[in-house]
């Protein structure tokens, strides 16, 4: 009943529910199923498994033609149809089964449904006996092509990865080539076709690796500069020139200095010698002002100095807490070309001053006017000592009125006792 209710081919299947429901009632009571005959005489009979219910289509006879002969075994006029008897008297002890039969009717026709999904699912898979692929690991499965999670965070290859259902696994290694926290490195390497679901290894960046830096006082600038842009240490060289008896592009001073461990790609300052010149009459010897931004009064002035000029340092208010004893600037700019000996204004941070005011004179005010006249000069009214009631008389404060103080000062006032007031007013 099953197989021919999952044949593959439509003309092999029940053609309605009642035809289906006669071969159960008759295989509940032990009568010939149809079902049997019918699939036995088209060549089901014997085949195991829903994938032996997928015979070639039968051909169809051409319109006109006498229809084939009936494949079903012959009938007993007396059965009521194949395995299907309408007598009453076989009807009434059908009856007792009638509940019977309608729940293995529904149990049937769900089987019939998973049956037939399940079949769908296997015809449409890649490994599938109708298509003539094969069971083993791998066949079918579907690739992407790995991204390139170089330069990424590990937030943006996470987002990559699951796009293309791809799993991540990480580890961390210094890198030269990649700022802390960015992906250095891959495996498989970005453009190859990996299998959905499989691992991609990512390196992800902890800065570059730390070096020692290397001496180079004394060497030539063009040498020392080759030697610290090199791989193996990839400084950012700057230089700065200084008058002195060396031979002109020697390398003077270098910081840091030799033996410090800093990351790879640090910024190295060279102080280079330059040739004494010896001025004509109408023209006089240049240097170059120094960036001292940062430096302390007495570093800045040294650095104008070692550079041929002199430094007078000036103070700024500033607000900012972290520019205070700083050097904020200088005129000329650094970098530019002065006169020998010139004197460069070196400006340093120092922190602003409160505004400041004058105590107004409240004494022998009431309360309520001194506070507005303390509030209209920009201060705090502070503590009160005595009577709180607005009409009472203020004795003094603190500071005393005329002291200078910085703006937003809390005053103290000290008032009468409002009693005491009205016993002298009565007097």
């Amino acid at each position: 009943i099953v197989l021919k209710a999952l044949v593959k081919d439509p003309d092999y299947r029940y053609q309605s529910a009642d035809e289906m429901r006669a071969d159960i009632e008759a295989c509940l009571d032990g009568q010939p199923v149809a079902a049997t005959a019918a699939m036995g005489a088209v060549g089901y009979a014997g085949r195991g498994g829903v994938a032996g219910a997928y015979p070639p289509a039968a051909p169809h006879a051409p319109t006109g033609a006498a229809a084939p002969p009936s494949m079903l075994p012959p009938m007993n006029p007396d059965d009521g149809g194949y395995g299907y008897d309408d007598r009453p008297d076989r009807r009434r002890g059908q009856q007792r089964k009638s509940n019977t039969s309608t729940i293995l009717l529904v149990v049937a026709g769900i089987l019939v449904l998973v049956g037939a999904i399940l079949i769908g699912r296997w015809a449409m898979t890649d490994g599938g006996d109708a298509k003539g692929g094969g069971s083993g690991p791998g066949v079918g499965a579907e690739t992407v092509v790995a991204p390139d999670f170089v330069g990424k965070t590990r937030g943006e290859a996470e987002q990559l990865a699951a796009e293309r259902e791809l799993r991540l696994s990480f580890e961390k290694k210094p890198c030269a080539d990649q700022s802390r926290g960015k992906i250095c490195d891959q495996d498989p390497a970005a453009g190859t076709d990996v299998t959905k679901g499989s691992t991609v290894g990512l390196v992800l960046s902890t800065g570059a690796p730390k070096v020692v830096v290397p001496s180079v006082t004394g060497l030539d600038v063009e040498e020392a500069r080759d030697k610290l842009e090199a791989d193996a240490y990839a400084f950012d060289v700057r230089t700065e020139s200084r008058v002195s008896p060396e031979a002109a592009g020697t390398v003077l001073e270098q910081d840091p200095v030799t033996g410090t461990e800093v990351q790879k790609g640090t910024t190295i300052t060279l102080v280079v010698a330059k040739a004494e010149k010896k001025p004509r009459q109408d023209e006089r010897q240049k240097s170059t002002v120094p960036d001292v931004v940062g430096m302390t009064c007495q570093a800045a002035t040294a650095r104008m100095t070692a550079n041929g000029l002199v430094g007078a340092c000036t103070e700024q208010e500033t607000g900012d807490p972290n520019r205070i004893g700083k050097v904020i600037s200088t005129t000329p700019g650094a970098h530019q070309q002065v006169d020998e000996n010139s004197t460069v204004r070196i400006v340093v941070g120092k922190a602003q001053r409160s505004e400041q005011v004058t105590v107004p004179d409240v004494d022998g005010q009431d309360l309520g006017t001194a506070q507005s006249m303390l509030r209209a000069a920009g201060l705090e009214v502070g503590e009160i000592t005595g009577s709180r009631d607005p009409r009472s008389r203020v004795l003094g404060s603190t500071p005393p009125p005329g002291t200078q103080v910085d703006k937003g000062t809390r005053v103290a006032l000290f008032t009468a006792d409002r009693r005491r007031d009205d016993e002298d007013g009565e007097e």
